[in-house]
């Protein structure tokens, strides 16, 4: 057992600065590969600055008409109510006075009949000529 041990002891002694050396190559490629990714992230967010710009610029073109809108969307809404409103107190005055309403338009048609009677009937004087 002690041979196996000692026998251990020498392979690890001449693989350990092998191993070392191994890791060293992939510290440094994984480091090379990561200041690449880190350039390509700043040349990106450097191209992204000029759209970030126009953007806002964009939004600061539309931002007029936006407002335009919501002025004439809240008249619009004021009409409505205004609207609904004038209905409604139509509706309430119609239905208070019904019963006025129907005899108005009932001594309406009555006159009405009675214009039609006198048309009918000729007066003297249409007929003389006078």
């Amino acid at each position: 057992m002690d041979a196996f041990i000692i026998a251990f002891r020498d392979l690890c002694n001449d693989l350990l600065p092998i191993l070392g050396a191994v890791c060293l190559v992939c510290v440094i490629i994984l480091l090379v590969k990561l200041i690449k990714v880190l350039s390509s992230v700043d040349d990106t967010l450097l191209m992204t600055h000029g759209t970030i710009d126009l953007v806002d610029r964009s939004i600061e073109k539309v931002q007029a008409p936006l407002d335009t809108v919501v002025k004439v969307s809240g008249t619009v809404d004021k009409a409505h109510d205004a609207t609904l409103s004038a209905a409604r107190d139509a509706k309430e005055f119609v239905v208070k006075n019904a019963g006025d309403i129907k005899e108005r338009v009932l001594s309406y048609i009555k006159d009405d009949e009675s214009e039609t009677d006198e048309l009918k009937q000729p007066s003297p004087e249409d007929i003389i000529g006078g």
